[in-house]
Parts: C-alpha cells; structure tokens; sequence
C-alpha cells in the first residue's frame, strides 16, 4: 500500500496537471496561457501592481514575472504605466480587453472547482477550503524559515 506523503503528492500532482489541461483549453481562444492566469486574476483585485510586488505575492522569481507581464502586454491585456513616485519602477494595470475576460475566467475557474468538489457537502467543502489554506500557510512559513 501507499505511503501517505505518496498519496498527497500524487493527489496533489494529479489535480494540479488535469487542472492546467482544463484551464489551458478554455484560456486558448484569448491567446492566454495558465501562467497568465493569476496575474490576472491578481489585477482584478489590486490594480496597479508593481513588478517588484507581484514577485513577493507569488514567491516566484523576477524572469519568470516579466514573461507573463511581456506575455499578457503582448496581448493587450495589460499596461504599464510610469510609477510617479519612482520613475524607475511600473505600475501594472489591466487594460479593457484585460477587464473583458474577467466573467470568463471567474466562470471556468467556478467550473473548475466545481469538477473538483463534485458530491461534496457544502460542509465538505468548507473542511477542504480550510485544509487547503493551512497547507498553503505551512509551505509559506516553512519558505519564510529558510530565508
């Protein structure tokens, strides 16, 4: 039988590779990749980002921003603008056409969750809301340790 810490890494890969399938199909038709997804998504709710604060808030490196933000420039989705308190710095903003695909992506996101909890109580779904931000504050902690 499978180890626990098998079976997690397993779930967790299984769902997380079935879930960029899903969404990669969805997003095609705009041109956007589900790397792009969250910056997005992340620009839906705290407009006018910097470079520097997306790198913090996704705990990625500085390269792999500015290709989804060269990416999603490229598309017309986003714009930068001077930051007039630090001329050397960028405020990101989404642009209308960024602003357009909003329903979509909340719609296949809500699909995607959907497929995911399908037969879950709503008390279940709670229970795994709640499991799952735990997890993701014991990975965050256990990052910040090791700075």
């Amino acid at each position: 039988m499978a180890k626990k810490y098998e079976i997690i890494a397993k779930s967790m890969s299984i769902v997380n590779r079935c879930g960029n399938t899903f969404k990669l199909n969805r997003l095609k038709e705009y041109g956007l990749g589900v790397g792009q997804l969250r910056y997005i998504t992340t620009l839906y709710h705290h407009d006018g980002l910097s470079q520097d604060e997306i790198v913090k808030r996704f705990m990625v490196d500085k390269a792999n921003v500015a290709r989804h933000i060269q990416r999603l420039e490229d598309l017309g989705m986003i714009r930068r603008e001077v930051n007039q308190q630090d001329k050397r710095k960028h405020r990101i903003y989404l642009t209308e056409k960024g602003k357009a695909v909003q329903p979509f992506i909340e719609e296949t996101m809500m699909d995607w969750s959907g497929i995911l909890t399908k037969g879950f109580s709503e008390e279940e779904q709670e229970q795994l809301l709640q499991l799952l931000l735990r997890m993701a504050d014991n990975v965050q902690n256990y990052e910040k340790a090791d700075e």
